[in-house]
């Protein structure tokens, strides 16, 4: 297991791979109360846990050091993928068809290994939820 301070190191080269902002994540032991995820390091195992004022309200568990690094990146992905689909909106078109093929891209810039993994999840999600351009009316 990686200690925070070399998980931070490895989130700090994806963000850097992506061409994102640095310093895009900062990594956390504790909760913070907003919402916020942070890491805790239990049974040799690592917690992904997300909890607000007290409250937690999701927990993802594993041993693999890539997986725990997907999760932390797919959520600074997604933000980044949604603000892009929000500066080059097209009326009339479900938002996701922009911000779906970045949140791809920004993946697989990160680690080309995650470009499957982030595109089963991209059809999983359309296969529930297709997509509906006349909500978008």
């Amino acid at each position: 297991m990686l200690s925070i301070e070399e998980l931070q190191k490895k989130v700090d080269e994806l963000v850097f791979k992506a061409g994102l902002p640095r310093l895009s994540v900062n990594l956390c032991t504790t909760p913070v109360g907003d919402g916020t995820p942070y890491i805790s390091f239990e049974n040799e195992m690592y917690n992904y846990v997300f909890s607000e004022r007290g409250y937690e309200f999701s927990r993802k568990i594993t041993d693999s050091t890539d997986e725990l690094l997907y999760w932390i990146m797919s959520g600074l992905a997604y933000k980044i993928a949604f603000q892009y689909e929000l500066e080059n909106r097209i009326s009339g078109e479900d938002g996701r068809r922009i911000a779906f093929p970045k949140y791809i891209e920004l993946m697989t810039k990160m680690n080309l290994s995650w470009k499957s993994k982030a595109g089963d999840e991209i059809e999983k999600t359309l296969a529930a939820n297709p997509y509906d351009d006349s909500l978008y009316l």
